[in-house]
This record gives C-alpha cells, structure tokens and sequence, in this order.
C-alpha cells in the first residue's frame, strides 16, 4: 500500500494508534478468521515489512518507534538490491521516537551499472528499510520522496507462509530470514507470512494467499506451532487434509515442507516424526514436497531453545530450499 509517499510493502492496512501507524500485513477478514494468537497478538508484526521509496531531494528522515520486545529491534537499510554502506547500513529503532536520516545514494551511476552488469532486481534508486520482526511503528517522514515504479522492483515474487522460522526468530536480522534470502539468491521480491507461534494452518489462510495475485511461487511450512500447540495427530491431519488442498486446485508452484530438524525431547520428536508422516501424505503428491529433514537436520545448528534454528540453520534452509525451486523453473 502506498503512503506518504512510500510503498509500504507487504502491508495491507495502517492501523491508526495514539502514538503513530501499525501495520498490519492481512486484511480484517481473515485475521479475525485465525487463532487468538495470530489474531490478536501477532497481527502488528512487522515481519517483512519494508518501507520502500525513492528520494528526490538530497535525503529522506524517518520516523519510527518501536515497542518494548526482548531482542534488540533494527532496521536495515539497502539501496535496491545493495545494502547500505557502513553510515547507512542499519539504525537501532528505540521505544521513543526515532529519526532516521537517510541519504540518496553517493554514487549512483556506479550502482545503476553495476545493478545491469551484475543483473540485480532493483533499481538502485529504490530505497529499502527493512523492519524487523517485532512491533514497530510508523510516526512520518520529511523529505521529497515518492513510491518506486514497477519497472524499479523485480519482475517475479515469492510468497512464504509458516512459523516463527519462517517469520524470523533468531535470524537475528531481517535480511537473514529464509524468505529473504531465497528471495535473493533467486532474484525475486518476497512476502512473508510467517506467524510466530500461531502457524496454525487454517484453511481460511490458505484460501487468502490463493486469492492474491501478487506472487508467483509460493512456500508453506506446516507442523511446528501445531506439534507445540497441543494438536493431536487426527486435529492436525485434518487441517493439513483442507489447507494442502486449496493449494492444490493453484496453477502457481506451490512448495511445501514439514518439520525441520529440531532438539526437543524424545516425545516431541516421536510425534514430530507422525506429523512429518502426515504432511508428506497430503503434500507429496499434490505440492512441490521437501521432507523439513531434508531442509535442516544438524542439531549444531539449533539454537539454545531447541526448537528454533540458529543463524546458520536457517541459512542452510535458505541454501537447499532455493536449489529445490531453481529446478522448477521459478
């Protein structure tokens, strides 16, 4: 949606609050569809959100606050597809308001070249502030900017729905994400449906990302936020049984994965082990199906809280996940 001036991307409302904007990435009529959790507490997140735009006077400032959360919160700057240089790389984004000077781009004949020869997605011009996964919100920006063009953004996007993994917990920053990452190593832009803890598979979810015409490929992770929710194997076979099959009526390649690799005790492993059965089932003849072991299966790379993985799991994922779609053609 655009907005002073900016695209903000994978944004479907701004929500008015007393002390600025928050975004919101699905539209009423289906968050109030979801889980308490994915209803209520993760609707704000602004996991992949970028605040997109192109500056035509000699620099942006914005201005963002961010509310309390136990991890640090950090903005990312790029400049297209190049992240910014060592003044303009990342800002930290405090509980009070934050101003953040942005300038246009020092050399821009030198990216716009290297952007052709090196065949990188964006246009140089486009400026990105990449928020991350927690709560932030929109208070203004000063300065001559405007929305980027299609022309400025890549031709193809990939959409990821699925858990806090998918959402980006622990890849300590937002450019580390899986969605981000495949994105990059495949050229395309990205939307991120991850929901942290409330991944729950509804097929009111599946129906909406169906409806949307603005992705070309897509990926959906199931099994962790329901092995840990209390699901029993028949309650999730159930809601695996009617999401995969709106995804599988969608002409647009659809990837699908179970459980990754996780160090939890011998009875989450034991069921996690039926519900990657269970997906593999459904997804394995009707998606583009990758067992999550396949994806991630080394407990070193598994963060202290044994269920998430570490920055370096969640690269792997990134690495095998991205080959699997290359064959595919996306």
């Amino acid at each position: 949606m655009i907005f002073q001036g900016i695209d903000f991307h994978n944004v479907d409302s701004l929500v008015r609050q007393s002390q600025g904007y928050a975004m919101q990435r699905v539209p009423d009529s289906v968050r109030l569809q979801l889980n308490e959790n994915a209803r209520d507490e993760v609707r704000f997140n602004s996991t992949g959100v970028e605040l997109r735009f192109k500056i035509k006077s000699e620099k942006a400032v914005l201005s963002l606050k961010a509310e309390p959360g136990s991890e640090a919160m950090t903005a990312f700057i790029y400049y297209g597809s190049f992240q910014g240089g060592w003044q303009n790389s990342s800002k930290a984004i405090g509980v009070q308001e934050t101003r953040i000077s942005i300038p246009r781009p020092g050399d821009p004949e030198i990216l716009q070249k290297l952007t052709g020869d090196c065949g990188l997605p964006f246009n140089p011009e486009v400026i990105r502030v990449v928020l991350p996964y927690g709560r932030c919100l929109f208070l203004g920006i000063e300065g001559d900017v405007e929305p980027p063009e299609q022309g400025d953004l890549p031709d193809k996007t990939y959409l990821a729905y699925g858990s806090s993994i998918t959402h980006g917990s622990l890849a300590l920053a937002a450019p580390c994400t899986y969605p981000f990452r495949i994105a990059q190593k495949l050229g395309c832009d990205y939307l991120n449906l991850g929901y942290a803890g409330s991944a729950y598979l509804e097929k009111e979810m599946a129906e909406y990302i169906v409806s949307r015409k603005d992705w070309d490929f897509a990926s959906v992770e199931m099994g962790i936020n329901m092995l840990y929710g209390n699901f029993t194997a028949d309650q999730f076979e159930e809601r695996v049984r009617s999401f995969v099959e709106v995804f599988s009526r969608e002409e647009r390649p659809v990837f699908a994965t179970s459980i990754f690799g996780f160090n939890g005790s011998r009875e989450f492993q034991e069921k996690a082990a039926l519900f990657r059965k269970i997906v593999k089932k459904y997804a394995g003849e009707k998606l583009i199906f990758t067992d999550g072991l396949e994806l991630l299966d080394n407990p070193a790379w598994i963060s202290e809280d044994l269920i998430h993985p570490a920055v370096d799991g969640i690269l792997q994922i990134a690495d095998r996940w991205s080959d699997v779609m290359k064959k595919y053609g996306v």
